[in-house]
């Protein structure tokens, strides 16, 4: 995840103001995904706003081209306005590609710049060179509003540029300064625009690499949180549960847990541990815990779960399990550290180390945890003072104990 932070940051701190801020390629799709609405929206409302500018000065057709007035009105409001309102019906209703709304949208554009470009030309009054200047203007607009992709511009520019020079030299005030103005004026009003047009690209580009960024950093901040509480509830030294996370993975087992079932609650010891680190030293008193730790977590699969609750005491709870089960769970759970054979030439018990079990069986409904642990902790005292390596057993569910007795599955 870091390498994915680096190439956000690089991407945010690339792209001057002529330079495109690059969207890294596995974010593309995030990308035209994220801003699709937003360029229709723009697309459909520049349309909108173009074709009132452009009805609003239907005034100025009797200054411009006093002597075609009906022809320019008839292109106003019988061909340009409802061509208009047809183009922005269908750019809000339809679902198509973006590149074919954007064509749609400078299509419309042409047919008013090349009517402009027609009034010019059947025109013979000088003011009509007015509409040149519009139809630039027009194409300002539509650049820097429609968020069109630069190859569009160009194509878009280019097109009216031509029409506009094809314009003029069959209008009847042509003369020759006229395409020199023409190009000049291409140039001053097409360069802005296209800069702003990449401008606001560049805006769109690095808003959507910070929200990125951010949300990069916010799922970097909930997998620390995650991880912190995964190691507040976690034995450095075996990886078992400590005492904190035991007690909340019980919590969740019982909620799993089948009306009317049974579980049981192993307290274990290992016996003389501290003669162990006396003699072989804490190094490899360290590493016993971790085989011990490893044999109970074998063991104890796959209902058992195991925690350390502090030096060489461990426990283990297991959900689910009928008192017969448990005498036999009970008794892997010791063989199974013996079985490491780990030597123990100073203990009193036997010459591998060994550990101690106290199990106490009990119902959820009437026994709580802590009353499980209590009961079998006396049941590992018990097991140390008989004589250490070996289990023993309280079953909270007999009737003489007071407590629930197994219950049948009532289904």
């Amino acid at each position: 995840m870091q390498d994915d932070a680096t190439e956000l940051d690089q991407a945010l701190e690339g792209g001057g103001q002529l330079d495109r801020v690059s969207i890294p390629p596995e974010l593309s799709r995030a990308f035209a995904d994220a801003t699709l609405t937003v360029r229709r929206r723009a697309l459909s409302k520049s349309v909108v706003i173009g074709l009132g500018f452009y009805e609003a000065f239907a005034l100025g057709d009797a200054f411009a081209v006093p002597d075609r007035l009906e022809l320019a009105l008839t292109f106003r409001f019988a061909i340009i306005l409802p061509l208009g309102l047809m183009v922005v019906c269908w750019l809000r209703r339809t679902r198509c590609a973006l590149i074919l709304q954007q064509v749609v949208a400078c299509g419309f554009h042409l047919v008013v710049v090349a009517l402009l470009a027609l009034l010019v030309v059947l025109s013979d009054s000088v003011n009509a060179l007015g509409f040149v200047f519009a139809s630039y203007a027009l194409l300002m607009f539509m650049v820097i509003s429609m968020a069109l992709p630069l190859s569009l511009v160009a194509v878009l520019a280019t097109f009216v540029v031509l029409i506009q020079a094809v314009a003029i030299a069959h209008g009847p005030l042509m003369y020759p300064a006229l395409e020199l103005h023409n190009l000049m004026i291409a140039i001053v009003i097409i360069g802005p625009a296209t800069f702003a047009n990449r401008a606001l690209e560049n805006d769109r580009r690095r808003h959507f690499l910070l929200m990125e960024r951010e949300r990069y950093r916010q799922r970097l901040l909930a997998e620390q949180r995650d991880m912190l509480a995964r190691l507040a509830a976690l034995d450095p030294l075996t990886e078992l549960a400590n005492r904190r996370g035991f007690h909340a993975g019980i919590a969740g087992d019982l909620d799993r847990l089948a009306p009317g079932s049974l579980v049981a609650m192993a307290m274990i010891d290992i016996d003389h541990f501290k003669t162990y680190n006396d003699h072989y030293g804490h190094g490899a008193g360290d590493e016993a815990l971790r085989r011990v730790a490893r044999a109970l977590r074998e063991a104890a699969r796959p209902i058992g779960r195991v925690g350390r609750m502090g030096g060489e005491e461990f426990a283990v709870f297991i959900p689910g399990i009928t008192g017969h089960e448990l005498v036999l769970y009970a008794e892997r759970l010791r063989a199974s550290v013996q079985r490491q054979a780990l030597v123990h030439h100073h203990s009193a018990t036997a010459s591998v180390m060994t550990i101690s079990v106290g199990v106490a069986l009990g119902c959820p409904e009437t026994s709580d945890i802590e009353a499980l642990f209590e009961t079998a902790d006396a049941a590992l005292y018990r097991a140390k003072a008989a004589g250490r390596n070996r289990v023993s057993i309280e079953d909270l569910t007999r009737p003489d104990m007071g407590a629930c007795r197994e219950r049948p599955d009532t289904g």
